[in-house]
């Protein structure tokens, strides 16, 4: 159990506003945020600070059902009206808004101004080339202080964002700009990686052969890469500098949209879910203002990428507190820099930060005597997401990264929500590898498969009865295949597609995706447990439990393993740890088999893809390959199906 420090606690804005609402505790303010939406989202608004270009008549209509509820009816705004216009207002021109670190060590700042003005040009720019408001413009940048502008400037325009992951091959970017029928994108044309330049915009000029819409693409051009079509790739610096650093801020309808955000499923293309200038702004700050405590002085860190969720997240609510954003191009892990975060979190001045699970895992097999060399007492905050803890990764992440004295927050949400669903507080006490409470406004509950309210303890459907303001309104073209995904399990209510369990404490559990669920003999476990019992044994640094066929039981556990650093997989060992999982989580769910290999497919955000693991175990259709940071690891997968009985 861990307590967060008093001085944390009586400081935080989450006390602060607990206080101005009247409540006695979270959990008095999630009741009433609950039971009165309006009434919460208002507030919420207000300490947003969330300007208006035109008055709404009124904050919420459900009239229609919870799965088609508006916002601010009949109202306008632009996000950076209230993200940079505001926050300049107030006397944060000169304030550094970005402070960016490259993987060579060069260093870059730029002020709220120079955001600013940069995100005019970027809007002016692109108004120049024919891009009007309410088309769609992708992002295929690598984590640079432009990829920022270049969000907040499709923005101030009034067109759609279409942030891509940096490491898209063709085809992923092909599928996406056909699907959001892109006018335009923004790109560099290289990233360093171990001092060589990666091209990007070469993949992205062969992939715009097949997408028509495409009419102009503005480059960053950092290493002299060559122009495809002269016509259409403009230079970044030669087009961009010289537009108007006074272009106004577009207003549009509070449902119109602002980005649309890829997302992967098991089978089909890939998901467009849709967010809104408001949407985003609201659920921003109930998440990061309030329960993970950023605050206009904090340096913020995590390391992530546009393409996903956590970048456009990330940069709009350090921009909502008025914060610092410490933005790191490159790994947080790399080759003879094994700690290359916490080496940032001490040289950056970093007071806030996130981090992944499987991130600490990789750190646990690294020897940690460089680790004393690390000053880590300016972090107050580590928020983590991304997938299930583990508890020796948990308790070695509160003891090295946050030294005891920083507090590990755990949330869990997803691209749909533009945040979190589940959340820990500064204000609560914290459990190992749990989240202390729901997030604000959200109505989360426990389903069994019949639609009924599990028990204390009891595992079920994880799902949101209250639609926040940041829930996605639809699928980018596919309204009907947004209501089979998320409305039709439970009707009226949105399933989230995560097995969870909240103990009679309080503490809510994620164990896993619903769709990774094992069903061994008539039970039901989710991979997590198994992979944890594995892990803890410190022989195993990564593992994937995933279902295959058995004559006898029908379905049996098989376990896809990576060993730790100096162990050997042999028949000893893969007893050893079969009796293990048997000890530890059950006997029906001991592995029938257990197989080694030097890495298992992971996201770009670090989660394992068992879906990937079993299909290529199984030799099965993957399904949309295009998150898979490393597909190359299918290959070995695929090869131990000759090894299995």
């Amino acid at each position: 159990m861990f307590h967060p420090a008093p001085d944390i606690q009586r400081t935080s804005t989450l006390a602060a506003f607990l206080s101005d609402c009247g409540a006695d505790s979270y959990e008095d303010l999630d009741a009433r945020a609950n039971a009165d939406p309006e009434w919460f989202w208002e507030r919420i608004i207000a300490l947003a600070g969330i300007r208006f270009a035109r008055p709404y008549t009124r904050l919420r209509d459900s009239s229609a059902g919870p799965e088609a509820i508006r916002w601010a009816i009949g109202g306008a705004l632009n996000l950076t009206e209230t993200c940079l216009d505001a926050r300049i207002a107030e006397g944060l021109g000169d304030k550094t808004a970005i402070d960016w670190v490259g993987e060579d060590g060069s260093r870059r700042r730029w002020s709220y101004a120079e955001l600013g003005a940069e995100a005019a040009r970027v809007a002016s720019a692109l108004a120049r080339r024919g891009v009007r408001p309410g088309e769609a413009v992708g992002i295929y940048m690598p984590m640079i202080p432009e990829i920022q502008a270049a969000l907040l400037g499709i923005a101030r325009l009034g067109a759609i964002a279409v942030p891509l992951f940096s490491g898209f091959a063709g085809p992923a970017i092909i599928s996406r700009l056909n699907d959001a029928r892109a006018v335009a994108v923004l790109t560099a044309d290289a990233t360093p990686r171990r001092g060589k330049p990666v091209w990007m915009e070469a993949t992205l000029a062969e992939a715009l052969a097949e997408v028509p819409s495409v009419h102009t693409v503005l480059s960053l051009r950092r290493f002299g890469g060559a122009v495809a079509d002269p016509a259409r790739d403009l230079d970044w610096q030669e087009t961009v500098a010289g537009a108007d650093t006074d272009f106004p801020a577009h207003p549009v309808a509070t449902d119109a949209p602002l980005l649309i955000a890829y997302t992967s499923g098991t089978t089909g293309r890939p998901k467009g879910v849709v967010h809104t200038h408001l949407g985003v702004q609201a659920k921003a700050t109930a998440d990061f203002l309030l329960c993970l405590d950023l605050k206009r002085e904090d340096r913020h860190l995590w390391m992530t990428d546009m393409g996903w969720v956590m970048g456009p997240l990330t940069v709009l609510s350090v921009l909502l507190a008025g914060a610092t954003l410490v933005l790191a191009e490159g790994a947080p892990s790399m080759p003879g820099d094994p700690f290359r975060l916490l080496r940032l979190a001490d040289s950056m001045e970093v007071t806030h930060m996130g981090i992944a699970p499987t991130l600490v895992r990789q750190f646990m097999t690294q020897d940690p005597a460089p680790l004393g060399g690390f000053d880590l007492s300016r972090l107050r905050v580590v928020a983590a997401t991304g997938e299930p803890w583990t508890d020796d990764a948990w308790l070695w992440h509160l003891a090295h990264v946050c030294r005891h004295r920083a507090v590990p927050l755990n949330i869990s949400g997803g691209t749909e929500l533009f945040g979190a669903i589940l959340t820990s507080t500064v204000l609560h006490e914290i459990k190992p590898c749990g989240f202390s409470a729901q997030a604000l406004g959200v109505g989360a509950k426990v389903l069994r498969a019949d639609g009924t309210e599990a028990a204390p303890g009891e595992v079920g459907e994880l799902v949101v009865t209250q639609p926040p303001p940041g829930l996605a309104r639809t699928i980018w073209g596919d309204h009907e295949r947004y209501l089979e995904t998320y409305w039709s399990t439970f009707p009226g209510v949105w399933r989230h597609g995560d097995w969870v369990r909240r103990d009679p404490d309080g503490t809510w559990y994620i164990l896993g995706r619903s769709d990774d669920t094992l069903n061994i003999a008539g039970k039901r476990i989710g991979p997590p447990e198994i992979e944890a019992a594995l892990t803890a044994t410190g022989e195993v640094v990564d593992a994937a439990a995933i279902a295959a066929p058995d004559e006898i039981k029908g379905v049996a556990v098989v376990c896809i393993c990576v060993a730790a650093p100096g162990v050997v997989p042999d028949a000893a060992l893969i007893a050893r740890l079969k009796d293990r999982v048997g000890e530890i989580v059950s006997k029906p769910f001991r592995p029938r088999e257990i197989h080694f290999v030097e890495a298992l497919p992971k996201t770009r955000s670090m989660k394992t893809m068992r879906r990937i693991v079993r299909a290529a175990f199984l030799g099965e259709d993957p399904g949309d390959l295009s998150s898979v940071s490393n597909p190359e690891t299918m290959q070995a997968i695929a090869r131990l199906r000759k090894e299995s009985p």
